[in-house]
């Protein structure tokens, strides 16, 4: 798994996506799919040509004249679930207008994002999220009226547009956030389909499926040998439960128990859970990584513990009914089992999640550790090239800077005289080590001082010293007397190729500027110009 924010360009894939994703809302404006099945004709099948008739059924009375709307009213499936006063389908489709129209308008600060920012993936976010928002409102409105196998097929056109965009919003998830996204996508699958099994009959979609692999009747067979019907409970999903008993009327032929009033009130707790279970990890699927203000993965503990409760307490609840079913004269449904199933698939990854926390939080700081140490090679580098290609650039960079230095008080400074073109003079700050002057002798009193000499190795460098600059080279670097070295720095060798040490004397100019004199330090950089 990635650990940091990775810099890289993301407006190609998420434009390209973006665009089939808008090309697609168009789309289901005119596939001729919409109420398949319902004996329309092809020319009739167009949602496009229904647009003044939804308009009326949202404000229940005739705002666009018949004249206009001619023959196409709203087929059965688009009935208002409460009543005539309130077509919440037909409101659900002037949304899914509008949210066309905003895609094409938001095709501008998609193409315009730049590709460090955010931009391009959040407004497709945002108008892939709502697309599919008003899908499944729309759907769930119109499952409450009719079955689900009418209302999907129904509206063909849009459940092919609603599968195509989640695709894309699955792929940009993994191409945005790795294999984080990966793993964001199977949380949002398993709520998804916890939330299907658990509230529809989802057996005709079933069957259909397997009778594209040659097993049709594997379905049926495997209730009759489980002895168990396709429902929740009985042959009952959880939104037609939850409509009989908002209606008042028993879901089951038997008589009221107290097994059965729990069950009633688990199918609602069951529904809003994993609807919210479903709500979160959609936002999960469109939400970015959270990174800090350095770019590095945060790996947060909070959202997995919170995810590992909402999907306990689904699993809880969906075992509780399971016992009540058991325990009261009715058949269980095949659905609760699958709901268990992929309630239990998001509860082990919540836990997978959180088990991998501080593994993920270990490499988030080896990468910063290991940027660190690429970071300083780099500066480093590039102090050597400068070094070696303009010193005096060099120097008046890190004259420019030693001042937030904490060997400030170390460095050396000296005034050089520098011509104007007028003839006049200026003074140029520079950390190269100043010509001390020198001391007036002082007058012999009685004697004559014995003559120094140095008796130790030379070389072409130490040639070019005073016998009291080879003897305090020769203490500091030779015999390691003077005082303590950097642990990098090299060996000093007779003779030798000692450019390395040279530079590294530089480098370290704060400790040697108290450990050697100026006029050392000023031939040492001498002669590493000269070279």
């Amino acid at each position: 798994m990635t650990t940091a924010n990775q810099k890289k360009s993301i407006k190609l894939p998420v434009v390209i996506t973006y665009a089939i994703a808008t090309a697609l809302l168009i789309l289901g404006w005119f596939i001729p799919a919409f109420g398949y099945g319902q004996g329309l004709g092809t020319g009739d099948m167009l949602l496009f040509m229904y647009i003044p008739a939804v308009i009326n059924a949202l404000f229940n009375r005739t705002v666009i004249p018949a004249s206009v709307i001619g023959d196409r009213t709203l087929p059965e499936f688009m009935t208002a679930p409460w009543g005539d006063s309130f077509n919440a389908p037909a409101l659900m489709i002037i949304i899914y207008l509008v949210v066309t129209v905003l895609a094409i308008v938001f095709l501008i600060p998609v193409l315009a994002g730049k590709k460090t920012k955010r931009t391009s993936i959040v407004n497709a976010y945002i108008i892939e999220g709502a697309s599919l928002v008003t899908f499944a409102l729309l759907f769930l409105f119109s499952a409450w009226q009719v079955e689900l196998y009418t209302t999907v097929t129904g509206y063909l056109n849009l459940t092919i547009v609603s599968a195509a965009v989640l695709v894309l919003l699955c792929i940009q998830c993994i191409y945005e956030k790795g294999s984080y996204g990966v793993i964001k996508m199977f949380l949002f699958l398993a709520s998804y389909l916890a939330f299907m099994f658990a509230m529809f009959r989802i057996d005709d979609f079933l069957d259909i499926v397997l009778s594209a692999f040659g097993a049709g009747s594997a379905w049926d067979n495997l209730l009759n040998t489980l002895n168990v019907q396709p429902g929740l409970m009985e042959s009952l999903g959880g939104l037609a439960i939850i409509k009989s008993f908002v209606d008042g009327t028993p879901v089951v032929s038997a008589d009221y128990s107290t097994a059965l009033n729990v069950i009633n009130v688990c199918v609602i707790m069951l529904f809003f859970i994993l609807a919210i279970n479903l709500a979160f990890d959609f936002v999960g699927l469109m939400s970015g990584n959270q990174c800090d203000e350095e770019g590095y993965l945060k790996p947060h503990t909070v959202g997995k513990i919170i995810g590992i409760v909402r999907n306990l307490l689904a699993l809880i609840i969906a075992i509780i009914m399971l016992v009540c079913i058991i325990i009261d004269p009715v058949r269980v449904g095949m659905c609760i089992y699958f709901a268990i199933f992929f309630i239990s698939i998001g509860l082990e990854l919540d836990i997978i999640r959180l088990a991998l926390v501080p593994s993920q939080k270990r490499r988030t700081e080896e990468q910063r550790e290991a940027d660190r140490l690429r970071m300083e090679a780099e500066r480093e580098a590039q102090q050597l090239n400068m070094l070696n290609e303009d010193p005096e650039q060099f120097y008046a960079m890190a004259g420019e800077a030693h001042e937030n230095s904490p060997i400030a008080d170390t460095l050396p400074e000296m005034n050089i005289p520098a011509m104007h073109d007028d003839g006049g003079e200026q003074l140029v700050i520079s950390t190269l080590p100043a010509e001390e002057p020198e001391e007036p002798q002082p007058e012999p009193i009685v004697y004559t001082p014995r003559p120094v000499i140095y008796n130790g190795p030379t070389d072409e460098f130490i040639d070019t010293l005073t016998t009291e600059e080879k003897i305090e080279f020769s203490k500091a670097f030779l015999d390691k007397t003077k005082g303590e070295l950097p642990t990098d720095m090299p060996e000093y060798e007779i003779g030798g190729n000692n450019e390395d040490f040279f530079l590294a004397i530089f480098m370290n100019l704060g400790k040697f500027r108290a450990m050697l004199s100026a006029k050392l330090l000023r031939k040492v950089y001498k002669y590493l110009n000269d070279k």
